[in-house]
């Protein structure tokens, strides 16, 4: 996928997540059922997780294409594990 789609894909991803905040906030302010609230968060979490996921794919494949450098591949997986882990 080119750059600026990956780009604009990234970016929408967020919006949307935000906009789930948003609905957070509203119904905490509102003293909405515990149990909605937190179904919510949830959905919040799967999502940044898929796009935390979606940016180290994606920055993976950039990165590690053509890398002859063994420090350099080193780098990048260590930068992988730590959203993982």
């Amino acid at each position: 996928m080119p750059e600026k789609e990956r780009k604009e894909e990234i970016l929408s991803r967020l919006k949307n997540i935000k906009g789930h905040i948003e609905g957070i906030i509203k119904m905490v302010e509102e003293e909405k059922e515990c149990e909605e609230i937190m179904l919510q968060i949830a959905a919040v979490k799967k999502a940044i997780e898929k796009v935390g996921y979606y940016i180290i794919e994606s920055h993976a494949t950039e990165c590690l294409s053509g890398v002859a450098n063994k420090d350099e591949v080193r780098k990048v997986l260590n930068i992988m594990m730590k959203f993982l882990g």
